[in-house]
């Protein structure tokens, strides 16, 4: 069901949060969790994050947008990694670029990559965003 609300974006959104009102969360997030399916049971095995590198958010950022929406996916992964072919389906997140127009509308948009970042899928060379970073558990150590 869609939302019949619909606001206007402004240009600063966000704001910062202390080392422990983060903490707070994230565990109120790992207790209230109900894995998918195919998730393991383990509160602790379940994905809490994805690491990604400062060349990625530069490129994304260096796209002229106006600011960054950050999507939850489920995606086919093999060895952490996402790969069309990968039997095991995982939360994943997705890094897009927004514009917002003089309406206040916030779009998504497709962007050349400055330069081949690392780990850089193939595509039809309009990229839509960033994925494929490093899942926490497995790649981390908060």
């Amino acid at each position: 069901m869609q939302s019949e609300f619909k606001s206007r974006l402004p240009k600063n959104a966000g704001s910062f949060f202390s080392k422990a009102e983060i903490d707070k969360y994230r565990a109120e997030f790992k207790r209230a969790h109900q894995p998918l399916p195919y998730e393991p049971k383990d509160p602790e095995q379940n994905r809490q994050g994805e690491y990604f590198s400062r060349e990625i958010l530069e490129q994304l950022l260096a796209t002229d947008c106006d600011g960054i929406r950050i999507y939850y996916g489920v995606a086919p992964e093999t060895g952490g990694e996402i790969h069309p072919e990968g039997k095991t389906m995982m939360r994943r997140l997705f890094l897009v670029p927004v514009k917002i127009d003089e309406k206040g509308d916030g779009k998504d948009f497709q962007f050349k990559p400055i330069k081949k970042a690392s780990g850089e899928k193939d595509g039809d060379g309009g990229k839509g965003g960033a994925g494929g970073g490093l899942p926490c558990p497995g790649f981390c150590n908060p």
